[in-house]
């Protein structure tokens, strides 16, 4: 699997939103079964392991080289039986909704140890550029505070 900044968005779904934390589960076509986050803690967590471990956006701090010796599981990885890894389709991504709220993160480079990207509120309202995970934090925890 190649990924690509068109098919690598997540998409968060917030089932439970207190006192600043959120908990839900993440879903793309990057993943193959979403994955469930307690915390905001977690959350970022998670999505930094994850696109350490597919390098991609790679981080800006990484040794960068002109040959391809990036590792298997950072350009798709092959499944545990030896073929192809399975990944949810674009439909099944689609489809994922939280209890309280929806959002796509597409993370489209990581400078200065950080995410930038854009974030999408599926329920129509306007994108938003970020310049850091703090910044996306933010953006997020205003929106649910209202």
């Amino acid at each position: 699997m190649k990924l690509n900044h068109y098919m690598a968005y997540l998409r968060v779904a917030v089932d439970e939103y207190e006192e600043g934390r959120l908990a839900g589960s993440v879903y793309s076509q990057r993943l193959p079964e979403p994955f469930l986050f307690k915390n905001t803690a977690d959350l970022l967590l998670r999505i930094e392991d994850l696109l350490d471990a597919q390098d991609f956006p790679r981080a800006f701090q990484r040794k960068r080289t002109f040959s391809d010796k990036t590792p298997a599981r950072a350009r798709g990885g092959d499944g545990e039986d030896g073929g192809e890894a399975r990944y949810m389709d674009e439909a099944a991504v689609n489809q994922a909704k939280g209890k309280l709220c929806t959002f796509a993160v597409n993370i489209i480079t990581r400078q200065n140890t950080s995410w930038q990207g854009y974030l999408d509120w599926l329920d129509g309202a306007e994108r938003a550029a970020f310049n850091s995970d703090l910044e996306l934090l933010g953006m997020i925890t205003e929106r649910l505070s209202q």
